[in-house]
């Protein structure tokens, strides 16, 4: 679709669109040929048909064949609003389409101290989406682009924030999620890893040694062991940490608490996890971490974030 609007600079005007809508409004499917003739023999509009269809494509209004143009469940909804807002709802769906494909990039939003306003680069439109801006202009969003930039009307600023947020916050939501599944599996492996070096440490009490961070997320440590085979108790509580990259890990309070009590029965295991295939990989084990990381110089320890309470 967007194949289509890339080959024309606009769509028309606002009654044309209009027009158009109307056209389609109501049908099971409407012919091309039969759209071309009427917006041809209606005065006062001015109307670029396979541009301005395309355009209804990608807003997800009509879907479209060689030969008809079908209009969607959405078309229903939109035009029920009533005349008046009809454009408005135009304007929210474009709007929501372009936010969700990215178009607004970070680097691109603007704020115009001396204008007071939002503004965009000229650059955040790529030459396929120059008929979506102009109908923008014209549907009083955008103002005419100067210096580069567009400026975003104080009578819409309100819907493009309001889209733009709820997309941004929507999307940060998904990405956090995405990652929190990838670090999750990540660091399951890692200790399923571990757990198998520990048996294969000790196969004689193999079926002892477990993996704990199912049940017991409070403990302060992943997998329960045993430092030599005479052990008649745990005595090998192991923190697993994943990384890529440089060595680096996140330690918890709770977790550094219960290293400091541990001792030298507490190991951080640091696992890389792109060499857990490599056959005979070996993990970085540090035995008593809270003594070796808060005072050896190889170990550069920052505060990620600060808790700051009134008291």
């Amino acid at each position: 679709m967007l194949i289509e609007l890339k080959r024309c600079n606009s769509i028309g005007n606002i009654d044309g669109l209009l027009f158009l809508i109307s056209i389609i409004f109501g049908k099971s499917k409407v012919s091309r040929f039969e759209i071309n003739n009427r917006c041809a023999m209606e005065s006062g509009i001015t109307i670029n048909c396979s541009g301005a269809i395309a355009f209804l494509e990608y807003i997800n209004l009509v879907k479209v064949t060689e030969k008809y143009v079908i209009p969607t469940d959405s078309i229903n909804k939109v035009v029920e609003k009533g005349q008046d807002e009809i454009i408005n709802e135009v304007i929210k769906l474009c709007l929501n389409k372009l936010i969700e494909e990215g178009v607004f990039a970070q680097d691109t939003l603007l704020f115009d101290l001396e204008k007071g306003h939002l503004s965009i680069k000229r650059s955040a439109f790529p030459l396929a989406y120059a008929a979506v801006r102009n109908f923008l202009t014209i549907a009083g969003v955008f103002e005419k682009e100067k210096n580069g930039k567009i400026g975003v009307t104080d009578y819409c600023e309100f819907f493009f924030v309001k889209y733009f947020k709820e997309h941004r916050k929507k999307f940060t939501i998904e990405q956090l999620l995405k990652r929190q599944e990838e670090q999750s599996k990540m660091g399951l492996e890692a200790e399923e890893f571990i757990l198998g070096l520990e048996r294969s440490r000790l196969p004689e009490k193999a079926h002892k040694i477990k993996r704990i961070s199912d049940f017991d997320v409070a403990a302060g440590y992943d997998i329960v062991s045993y430092e030599a085979v005479d052990s008649d108790k745990y005595d090998r509580f192991i923190e697993v940490k994943c990384y890529c990259g440089k060595t680096h890990f996140y330690w918890s309070d709770n977790e550094c608490d219960v290293a400091k009590k541990k001792g030298d029965k507490y190991i951080l295991c640091l696992v890389d996890y792109n060499r857990i295939s490599e056959p005979g990989y070996q993990p970085h084990y540090i035995k008593n971490p809270y003594n070796i990381v808060f005072s050896d110089d190889n170990w550069l320890v920052s505060t990620a974030s600060y808790k700051v309470q009134k008291i």
